[in-house]
């Protein structure tokens, strides 16, 4: 009996191993930064009669946590209020799971901790969340930068700041980039502009790191009460979103839940839209195969645009069917600020065009 106790043991620790090693080596084929069906970074940590049962059951935790933080991402909060989410359990969470990846690995003969990485597969997602009767929102948002006030203090590395510091937001329907601190100084924009969301200056921060959006989190207090005030503010068409504030425990849980605040936001905003999407016709005029590559990395790119199809394609110019938000001039407001003009031409209806060129 010993004999074959051993013998299981072995054989469960080679399944195990074989196990994580390969869902590691397909890891990169399935997982992407910005997925937002990945999620980063789930600490796990459980004990076991072994290392092997250790290991298994902060696995099957770690990964039903992980579906939660999912499920929680894609859904709308009021949706998921009114109808509720079925429990999730290991059984049910399995088929959902594509890959797995784990690291900072620490074991003993009773103990595993690590860090996982969960892709899931965005078919059996919806198919489970289909079944509760609950909408699935995949849409992402831009990169946005967050800026992290504490205290009056942004060029400093303090608790607020290190709370931002990993890329663990990424992957969220609105992907937020950790700010480096140690990349700028005062002279680019002090603590007083960023609480008062002075557009001017923060396009300066803009131009800097190379983003169109930024996040002014504005933080206070310590441990036991961490207050927070957020504004989201777009550079572009110089729309600034007072998201209100938060309060947490500590500094880690108030950049989650002000990230959780950001992406609630962009759910309801993107349903809004969905609801008063408008399509129409544009002729798309260019000189040269250069400007048609940036004038369609714009379009792509545009928070306004949800959906853009080529009908027809010649050496100066396209057609194509836009579907956009509804407002007219917020898209042309937006585009203007990339360079492009929107205009109508009594002959050809609506154009875009990058400014100069035509």
């Amino acid at each position: 009996m010993r004999c074959e106790a051993i013998y299981s043991t072995a054989m469960n620790r080679i399944f195990v191993t074989f196990l994580s090693v390969l869902l590691s080596a397909f890891w990169a084929a399935f997982a992407s930064a910005a997925d937002p069906f990945t999620v980063t970074d789930i600490p796990v940590d459980a004990t076991g009669d072994n290392a092997i049962e250790a290991q298994t059951t902060a696995i099957s935790e770690g990964q039903v946590y992980a579906s939660e933080i999912l499920v929680a991402r894609v859904t709308i909060p009021s949706e998921r209020a009114s109808k509720g989410v079925p429990p999730l359990t290991p059984e049910i969470v399995a088929p959902m799971i594509r890959a797995l990846s784990v690291a900072n690995e620490k074991r003993s003969t009773n103990r595993y901790l690590g860090d996982i990485t969960v892709a899931f597969n965005p078919s059996q997602v919806q198919q489970f969340l289909r079944s509760s009767g609950l909408t699935m929102v995949t849409t992402q948002s831009r990169d946005r930068m967050v800026l992290p006030v504490y205290n009056g203090q942004i060029w400093s590395n303090n608790n607020w700041t290190r709370a931002w510091a990993s890329n663990a937001f990424s992957n969220s329907l609105t992907p937020i980039r950790p700010f480096d601190y140690a990349s700028g100084n005062s002279a680019i924009i002090d603590s007083g502009a960023a609480s008062e969301a002075n557009l001017a200056a923060l396009r300066q921060v803009g131009a800097r790191f190379g983003v169109e959006q930024i996040l002014v989190a504005e933080a206070s207090g310590g441990s036991g009460n961490v207050s927070v005030k957020l504004t989201d503010i777009a550079l572009d068409t110089g729309q600034k979103r007072n998201l209100g504030r938060i309060s947490s425990p500590d500094f880690t849980s108030a950049a989650w839940e002000s990230a959780e605040r950001v992406e609630n936001d962009w759910k309801e905003a993107s349903v809004s839209l969905a609801q008063n999407a408008e399509t129409m016709s544009v002729s798309v005029l260019y000189r040269s195969h250069q400007d048609w590559m940036q004038l369609q990395d714009v379009i792509n790119n545009s928070s306004q645009i949800q959906d853009a199809r080529l009908d027809a394609l010649s050496k100066d110019g396209a057609l194509m069917n836009i579907t956009y938000g509804g407002d007219l001039e917020k898209l042309a407001n937006e585009l203007a600020f990339k360079g492009v003009e929107m205009k109508r031409d009594p002959k050809l209806g609506v154009i875009i065009y990058r400014r100069g060129r035509i």
